[in-house]
């Protein structure tokens, strides 16, 4: 907890991934050490290489670590299987991608209702709660588009929905405005932040775009495998965290 009272949502401490066998051997996380907070969007900054992404793919229990603990809203992460990983995962985090993953077969409402129908809603509940994000988007009248339809901005504002839509604890996405231009990237952000931040959630967004550094809270700058510094931007204030 920071002297604001927000919780500690992820909590990494000497956290390491490598990749590759002997003189092959690719050390993507070194001892990284980051907190993050509910309440606030973090961003995470550094060139590319450095295990940005990979540090985003452990944190959401996509790929298992090698060493350290992380844990999510008090859970251990390695402390789970395989299964129970992937139950905690659909309960808890959300995910934006870089190439939104959108499936070209399903409507716009039909993409942002998956995570429901994989935990199991009811099919017509689960459009209905998506229908009713995508309205909050935007995006009430282009329920039934498809994503060759759409421009990149729906486009990204459908993955955001999809990765809003099971109110999940931690939300993480990957350069989320790569493809956009300056003005929707803007507009995307602003709405993640207006819907995604609240007090009982973290928001985690891997980025190289500078235009959205003024929506972040904290900015985590990350070199070679480890946080180096992070930088308050918002209104999350911490106890002085070293890396």
């Amino acid at each position: 907890m920071n002297q604001n009272g927000n919780t500690i949502a992820v909590q990494c401490r000497d956290v390491q991934k490598s990749f590759g066998q002997g003189n092959a051997v690719n050390h993507a996380l070194a001892s990284v050490n980051l907190d993050v907070f509910a309440g606030e969007l973090l961003m995470l900054v550094g060139p590319s290489g450095c295990g940005k992404t990979t540090l985003l793919s452990v944190i959401a229990g996509i790929l298992n670590h090698d060493g350290g603990d992380i844990h999510l809203f008090g859970q251990n992460l390695l402390a789970l299987g395989n299964n129970a990983k992937a139950r905690f995962r659909g309960h808890n985090v959300g995910f934006a991608f870089q190439q939104f993953n959108l499936l070209p077969q399903l409507t716009a409402v039909e993409n942002a209702a998956v995570p429901l129908l994989v935990l199991g809603w009811p099919r017509r509940k689960a459009l209905d709660r998506a229908g009713d994000f995508l309205d909050k988007m935007g995006l009430g009248t282009r329920l039934k588009s498809y994503p060759r339809e759409l421009s990149g901005g729906q486009q990204q504002r459908i993955a955001f929905a999809r990765a809003l839509v099971h109110e999940p604890k931690l939300v993480v996405c990957d350069e989320p405005t790569s493809a956009l231009d300056g003005k929707t990237g803007e507009q995307v952000i602003g709405l993640l932040k207006a819907l995604a931040v609240r007090p009982d959630r973290a928001v985690i967004v891997v980025t190289h775009d500078s235009r959205i550094f003024h929506f972040s809270d904290r900015i985590a700058h990350m070199e070679d495998g480890r946080i180096v510094y992070t930088v308050i931007t918002g209104n999350i204030k911490t106890d002085g965290e070293k890396q």
